[in-house]
């Protein structure tokens, strides 16, 4: 199936992951006068992919959504991703990953989170020397996500952002032992609520999609769906779904007040989490329904993970849906689901498409059929155009 060919118009620059515009800039050489548009391109795919979405326009509406929120985590995020970049083509990783900002996502969650995060564990405005270790960070991600790239590909499974975790914590306990960090203000009594306020419960599911780069904001969290939704809205929906079942169930695994809850600080992880599935499954009622538990699970997985990391005074970052999407992902191989994997994800719809028309396929060749989901995608068929 020839996406390219098929795709009317100008749909197949602006729309899903943008084939038209990736197969364009794939002929050009990082050494030709299109560096500069490849490096825009490479940076704008980076911000999507930290949500799965490998589209420059979804990048460029969820880039002035973090200037809105917070104008220096916009900044952290293009810092650190040019600086993932450059890193990348230095050590020759491959052209194809940089293109699609798969060398670059974890870099801009190091940008977006240090800047955000910082003055709240650091008690004091973000000091220049931050953004020196902030850029080491940056560069050191590309190299893990290489380093477990290599490990996972026996078993098919992607690092997702486990390449920002740890370079993040390092960073962390860097600043920390540099003095970097200071004296934690005498805790205040916490103040009691009255009941669970539904609304804002609500609202911080739809926080989530923002504080999936540690920004709370609204205009934020708006662009970023809106950028979701321009690359996939099955995506949107299963990311969605995934923040609000973590929001409910971190009501069952925390104490009151729950203004992390409202703030989407507990949706951020079962938004990564539902969209997860999306992309690297075959979606269907089956596979939404595993989303949604996979959420549920990276909840208590963050419940689980809230007191070490209390320790050093640092969140859980995005350890909680990296491990459980990951558990998820080797479980549907080994309980029979691995037909519905997606090992080469281009975005939902497409993966539908294909899958349905395999279906046909095998209805053409007189071979019985099994659920449309269940359908197994082919090497042809997953190859990107």
């Amino acid at each position: 199936m020839d996406y390219v060919k098929n795709t009317p118009g100008v749909l197949g620059w602006v729309v899903g992951h943008a084939p038209a515009a990736n197969k364009a800039l794939g002929r050009r050489s990082w050494m030709s006068p299109w560096a500069p548009i490849k490096t825009i391109d490479s940076l704008l795919r980076g911000i999507g992919q930290v949500c799965f979405a490998n589209n420059p326009l979804s990048g460029l509406l969820i880039l002035l959504g973090l200037f809105l929120g917070n104008p220096l985590a916009g900044l952290g995020a293009v810092v650190c991703s040019l600086a993932a970049i450059i890193t990348a083509l230095i050590f020759k990783q491959p052209n194809e990953a940089i293109g699609n900002g798969l060398t670059n996502f974890s870099a801009v969650l190091v940008g977006t989170v240090i800047t955000s995060v910082y003055p709240l564990i650091g008690h004091q405005p973000l000091p220049a020397p931050v953004w020196g270790y902030m850029i080491a960070g940056a560069a050191f991600s590309v190299c893990l996500l290489s380093a477990l790239a290599a490990i996972l590909a026996p078993t098919k499974l992607p690092p997702f952002t486990l390449p920002f975790n740890i370079a993040t914590c390092i960073v962390f306990v860097c600043l920390r032992s540099h003095g970097l960090v200071g004296v934690a203000p005498e805790a205040t009594q916490e103040v009691t609520e009255d009941g669970i306020q539904w609304g804002q419960v609500f609202l911080g599911s739809f926080l989530s999609a923002g504080q999936a780069y540690a920004v709370e904001s609204i205009a934020c969290s708006c662009l970023t769906l809106l950028g979701l939704f321009l690359y996939s809205p099955i995506l949107t929906v299963f990311a969605f779904f995934g923040a609000l079942a973590s929001s409910l169930t971190a009501l069952a695994v925390s104490s009151a007040p729950y203004a992390a809850v409202y703030a989407g600080g507990w949706g951020y992880n079962g938004f990564l989490s539902g969209g997860s599935l999306a992309i690297f499954m075959v979606p269907s009622p089956r596979v939404f329904l595993l989303a949604i538990v996979n959420a549920v699970f990276t909840t208590f997985l963050h419940a689980a993970l809230v007191p070490s990391f209390a320790l050093n005074q640092l969140p859980v970052f995005t350890f909680p849906f990296c491990i459980s999407s990951l558990l998820f992902l080797a479980m549907a191989g080994a309980g029979g689901m691995d037909s519905v994997r997606v090992y080469e994800p281009t975005f939902p719809e497409r993966d539908i498409l294909v899958s349905k028309q395999e279906i046909r396929e095998t209805e053409k060749d007189g071979i019985t059929t099994r659920d449309p989901a269940a359908m197994p995608l082919s090497e042809n068929q997953r190859e990107a155009v």
